[in-house]
């Protein structure tokens, strides 16, 4: 039997609800793209598009009788095509899949959102209530991922210090990636600047001129993060391609919505996944449970870590040879006790890269150990994870990562598990990896 312990760790926000289990298998091939299930989309009424076709068919009688309206409604016409939309208007938000005229609000004063492509700049004026603006992605909303993610995005809140930051993007260029492109954009400012480049090393450049300063920060704590705009951006873009796109968010101010729907059927729909490194002592906003189920509902992974382990967080998650998630479950528990999981069917034999979120908030204040176990006729292996293993090797985070060996054959699958606190509950982050 084979026993692997795990070696990293870092957590995510909490949920806003109970989440579903997302499973992610592949039995046809080796290049595996996830399913999701999409949410439903309403169609538009007809009804009345016939009421007045015999009428419109005897003009002298149509105009005698529908004359007045007629009048009143060029009226009307005229009369809303000169007046101006009151300031303080309530904002519209559309719910339907990209391509869509999409409205987001933002708590800042009047802000721009610039694209860069090598100095190629368009600037698209955000007004302080809400924005609207076309998205039209590159690929549409039917994509079709390709052998590897050709888009990485690297997204920062402001509020961090520039330490936190270089030294989180400078672990990341350390590791061998093969990614096309790469996005960078600093938020929780009232500008956001995103910016893409094909050589990592303009990348680094960029970062380096736009790290996290408080004169362009939010005022007070009780302003929400502007995150979510950073997903409208980076999916309307027009320079780099964002299906089967990887998203990495640094978070250290929480949003305040609470609905995450639209957000995340946005990236759903180009079959992204995102990833999420939240820190430990944040600087604002109210729903600590919004972007770990962002993460969660996308097959990312939610990690708590204090800010200057960030560096270690991000070399645990996987960017890097095996970013596809062929595995991907989330389940509630508490106290102590097994659980049965989805059965895993890896198509061949390998190696496969192991993630868990060992628990969804922090301090760490209950966890005991959990023991991830995968048997079959002829096989059989486990990953474990145990409390002393919290602080010494994952610096006090909730994410941990390792390896496993499975042949290509299906494996039934379970989680011991214990907690100190029997009445909390854990939301996990269960992923599995392969490398093609």
């Amino acid at each position: 039997m084979q026993e692997f312990n795990g070696y990293r760790t870092d957590i995510n926000d909490l949920f806003n609800s109970p989440p579903k289990t997302e499973d992610a298998r592949n039995n046809d091939n080796n290049n595996s793209s996830m399913e999701y299930e999409y949410p439903s989309t309403e169609g538009n009424g007809e009804e009345g598009i016939y009421e007045y076709i015999t009428e419109i068919s005897k003009p002298a009688s149509f105009f005698k009788k529908y004359c007045c309206r007629l009048l009143a409604v060029l009226i009307l016409a005229v009369t809303t095509t000169t007046s101006r939309t009151a300031p303080d208007s309530t904002p519209t938000y559309t719910t339907t899949k990209i391509p869509t005229t999409t409205t987001t609000r933002i708590s800042t004063q009047t802000s721009q959102t610039t694209y860069t492509d090598h100095g190629k700049t368009t600037v698209t004026s955000r007004p302080s209530t809400r924005s609207t603006h076309s998205t039209t992605p590159t690929d549409g909303t039917s994509c079709a991922p390709t052998d590897y993610p050709s888009t990485f995005l690297f997204a920062y809140s402001n509020d961090f210090s520039s330490e936190t930051v270089s030294d989180t993007w400078d672990k990341f260029t350390h590791y061998r990636n093969y990614y096309d492109w790469f996005g960078s954009i600093r938020f929780d400012t009232e500008h956001l600047d995103i910016q893409f480049h094909k050589d990592i090393k303009d990348v680094t450049s960029t970062i380096e001129g736009n790290l996290p300063n408080p004169i362009y920060g939010f005022s007070n704590s009780s302003i929400g993060s502007n995150v979510f705009d950073v997903f409208e951006i980076f999916f309307s873009n027009t320079v780099a391609p964002v299906c089967g796109s990887i998203i990495v968010v640094l978070l250290k101010r929480y949003p305040n919505e609470a609905d995450i729907s639209r957000i995340v059927s946005l990236i759903r729909s180009h079959h992204a996944i995102v990833h999420v490194i939240t820190s430990t002592t944040p600087s604002g906003g109210s729903q600590s449970k919004t972007m770990y189920s962002v993460a969660s509902k996308t097959n990312g992974m939610g990690a708590f870590q204090h800010d200057q382990y960030f560096w270690d967080a991000i070399y645990t998650l996987p960017l890097y040879e095996p970013p596809y998630p062929i595995y991907a479950t989330t389940i509630q528990v508490s106290g102590a006790g097994t659980k049965t999981l989805p059965d895993f069917y890896p198509s061949r034999t390998d190696d496969y890269l192991i993630e868990i979120t060992y628990q969804d908030h922090v301090p760490d204040d209950s966890f005991q150990m959990l023991n991830l176990r995968w048997t079959n006729v002829g096989d059989s292996g486990s990953y474990n994870v145990y409390s002393e293993n919290v602080s010494y090797k994952w610096h006090g985070g909730t994410l941990t990562s390792g390896w496993g060996s499975f042949h290509g054959v299906n494996y039934s699958i379970s989680l011991v598990y214990n907690y100190y606190l029997g009445q909390d509950v854990q939301n996990l982050q269960i992923r599995i990896y392969s490398k093609t």
